[in-house]
């Protein structure tokens, strides 16, 4: 038995509230710790080295910012003849604070770590219940599937078998099953649906495949076919048109084409 716990635990875990206790104390630490390293970035030790340096130089923008504060304290004693300042004593306040940096982060750390450590042995207890308690509701689960599916399975023989029916009344018995792909019984009929006078809709028609088909009237919503003014007037042309014959004359006499 695995004597760890992953740390990515689910947010929405079903866990008591004693646990969920020491989860929020676990984020809580965790939080304090990322806001106070926000906080005081500028004494994290870090490569501060310079464009053109050959190697990296470990330091913290703080003491940096003093050292260079430093130096124009140095040149402007140098400029008016007095003594230069105490370095160490200019220097050490700012090696303190950095200290103290370091110190605080690592107790929090160290608090992240416990309040981690009791969080997950926390949970770790539960999980027996917890798994024991999630088994059961997925077997309710699925026994609820199983009836729901043998019930869904019933319901779709019943409808293929009515559809099958209506198909042959609709075609004259020039077809037994719904005209879908490969003509195979029970294929779609999810798409069966009548309109509010009872005959199949117009959608289902063409999803079911009836489109194109020669279907007793009144089965079907048939919608009336659109005519197009224009198509209908070349049509119409065409049809009454009658091509104007040309009889040849005699030579000798006059033009050779009578109109």
């Amino acid at each position: 038995m695995a004597n760890y716990i992953a740390d990515n635990i689910p947010t929405d875990l079903p866990l008591s509230p004693k646990v969920q206790a020491l989860r929020k104390a676990f984020e809580a630490a965790a939080e304090k710790l990322s806001t106070y390293k926000t906080e005081n970035a500028r004494y994290r030790t870090r490569d501060v080295s310079q464009v053109g340096e050959l190697k990296a130089r470990y330091s913290t923008p703080v003491l940096e910012d003093a050292k260079a504060e430093l130096k124009v304290l140095e040149i402007e004693a140098v400029r008016e003849g007095k003594a230069l300042p105490n370095k160490e004593v200019f220097l050490g306040t700012v090696r303190v604070a950095i200290e103290d940096y370091d110190r605080t982060v690592s107790a929090l750390e160290s608090l992240v770590k416990q309040a981690h450590k009791a969080f997950s042995e926390a949970v770790r207890e539960e999980l027996v219940p917890m798994g024991l308690k999630a088994a059961k509701a997925a077997q309710k689960a699925r026994d609820e599937w199983e009836k729901a599916h043998k019930a869904a399975m019933t319901a779709r023989g019943k409808i293929e078998t009515a559809a099958s029916l209506f198909t042959w009344c609709a075609t004259s018995g020039q077809v037994e099953t719904l005209p879908l792909d490969g003509a195979s019984a029970g294929n779609k009929v999810e798409y069966f649906e009548l309109s509010g006078d009872g005959r199949l809709t117009t959608e289902a028609a063409i999803k079911l495949g009836f489109q194109g088909l020669s279907v007793l009237e009144g089965l079907m919503v048939i919608p009336a076919p659109v005519i197009d003014p224009e198509a209908e007037a070349e049509a119409e042309f065409w049809r009454t048109y009658k091509p104007q014959i040309h009889a040849a004359k005699s030579e000798g006499y006059g033009p050779n084409w009578e109109h």
